[in-house]
């Protein structure tokens, strides 16, 4: 009798499980679904700034030029 209402109970708690997993898994990938034009434009947008970023920091340090301070070694005759 003992073995039967454990097996009964386990039956019901592996039920429940596979139902929360089940609608878990469904509004996970519903919100994935509703949420992704909007990172894909959020990367779009990340992208092109990076891009306009680098080329603008290109032609303002072309025309200058730095001197960064330390030692020098010279390896032209390694």
């Amino acid at each position: 009798m003992k073995n039967i209402l454990t097996g009964i109970v386990a039956l019901i708690v592996g039920a429940f499980t596979l139902i929360m997993a089940t609608v878990m898994g469904l509004f996970i990938s519903v919100a994935a679904l509703l949420t992704t034009p909007f990172i894909k434009r959020k990367l779009a947008y990340a992208h092109t700034e990076t891009r306009f970023n680098r080329a603008h920091m290109h032609t303002a340090h072309q025309g200058s030029r730095h001197v960064i301070d330390g030692e020098y070694e010279d390896v032209s005759h390694r």
